[in-house]
């Protein structure tokens, strides 16, 4: 039809990024402040709790697991929502059910009803971080996503380390309740400010047949300058369906989506290891309290370099870069199990830091990459989801060999292997990815995760 014209709306992120760009991933990087305060809140207030409650470290420890738990099945159900009801609209729930559980939580009278609050809390991360990530990587350009990403999680760090100062702050005067309080009644801003000024993705209003003048605005948002005055459809070029779990294993996609959980049990096994127990491991061999904390600290540091260094290298040249750090990474986690001094061992645990939690971050932008746009939220949730399965081995198989007397060369020989089977894993993959480039005869390299699979 005469005057008809059609815009590919994937042609215009890639230009230069542009304000209303950066400021979607600094509100993303205001939902990763969240998770970083919860995943410590609890270990901030588990001393006071336990004092205040005469309960002993062995019937509290369940505890301990209830946001995993939240998280797994936030991630396994919301996620899977957030392909067909839209990025935006779960983000904001999950802000919303976590910020209600949180701030339930600092009126908890037992072991009981702090875990099933904890419990409601990671339900709401679990389903808003994943569709976080994926609408981060559909409103960047393809040579910045991860690293995009990776920044995002910088606010991971930066909540954790609120939450240190404002536990320091507040527990002795407010008691142990306040952390939950204070996490509960920051969440309002935040998704109030989130459901205003986030944008759903474009992409997903596209590939959902939205209507025209609903995406023009976002466009016309994204890009001012453009002239869009005969603009009479947009598109993107992808599959457009709804998404259905059976999706990650079928098209050719099972191996890879397979090889791609293996790697994220294994990573986090390894990584959950180090957190729970190194400061115990490490007492015990002999360091001060406070210089296994401060240890602890350093690898917390080496994770918010290793977070940008990982995503960056992963937009330059895809998946083997995630591949080669976690290779890297194992001689050194390894290499921690000997008997150094503590001027030896703080940059030892910069360079672990930057491995193992600067991996993790690779590996998330990687999930959120390499699914297309009807089911990308889905892919990154279940494999974050499904990833928690190590989150949760991790520390209780470490438990069991700490009950057991095996001292601290073993323990952390034995913390290295999970990250060598990551990184075989995601080798695998790489090949996987590369062979159905080849049947498919796909224009972007899967291999790479700068560009979508479609």
């Amino acid at each position: 039809m005469a005057g008809e014209r059609t815009l590919d709306v994937a042609g215009l992120m890639e230009g230069k990024l542009t304000r209303p760009q950066i400021g979607i991933a600094l509100w993303l990087c205001s939902l990763m402040v969240l998770e970083g305060y919860d995943m410590q809140a609890l270990s901030f207030a588990t001393p006071a709790i336990l004092k205040e409650w005469s309960v002993s470290r062995a019937d509290f420890a369940y505890v301990a697991t209830a946001h995993l738990v939240g998280y797994f099945l936030g991630a396994m159900v919301l996620s899977f929502f957030g392909d067909r009801m839209g990025r935006k609209n779960i983000i904001v729930a999950g802000a919303t059910i976590f910020g209600a559980f949180t701030f339930a939580a600092s009126y908890a009278t037992s072991s009981y009803e702090l875990y099933l609050l904890r419990l409601g809390a990671g339900v709401g991360l679990g389903g808003a971080i994943p569709s976080g990530i994926a609408l981060a990587a559909e409103y960047m350009p393809a040579r910045m996503r991860a690293t995009i990403i990776g920044l995002m999680y910088v606010g991971y760090n930066l909540g954790a380390a609120a939450g240190g100062f404002i536990a320091a702050g507040s527990i002795p005067a407010y008691g142990w309740q306040s952390v939950f309080f204070i996490g509960g009644l920051a969440a309002i801003p935040m998704f109030v400010a989130l459901y205003i000024k986030l944008p759903e993705s474009v992409r997903f209003l596209i590939v959902s047949g939205a209507p025209t003048a609903k995406i023009a605005e976002i466009v016309r948002m994204l890009r001012p300058q453009a002239d869009l005055s005969d603009v009479t459809r947009y598109v993107i070029h992808e599959e457009s369906r709804r998404n259905s779990p059976f999706s990650l294993l079928t098209e050719g996609r099972g191996l890879v989506t397979v090889l791609l959980w293996i790697a994220f049990i294994t990573a986090l096994a390894g990584h959950y290891f180090i957190t729970l127990w190194m400061p115990t491991v490490l007492s015990d061999d002999g360091f001060t309290v406070p210089q296994a904390n401060m240890a602890m600290g350093m690898f917390q540091a080496g994770g918010a370099i290793g977070s940008l260094l990982i995503a960056f290298l992963l937009d330059r040249i895809g998946i083997k870069a995630v591949a080669l750090t976690f290779l890297v990474t194992t001689p050194v986690v390894a290499a921690l199990s000997l008997h150094t001094g503590y001027g030896v061992l703080l940059p030892h645990m910069v360079l672990a830091g930057i491995g193992v939690l600067g991996g993790q971050i690779g590996l998330n932008a990687l999930a959120g990459t390499i699914y297309p746009t009807y089911m990308r939220a889905m892919g990154a949730g279940w494999a974050l989801g499904i990833g928690r399965v190590g989150s949760l081995a991790g520390p209780i198989l470490g438990g069991y060999l700490l009950s057991m007397g095996i001292s601290r060369p073993t323990l952390l020989l034995l913390d290295s292997i999970p990250f060598l089977f990551c990184a075989l894993a995601l080798y695998a993959m790489y090949t996987a990815k590369r062979a159905r480039d080849g049947q498919t005869g796909s224009e972007v390299s899967l291999a790479k995760a700068g560009g979508f699979a479609h």
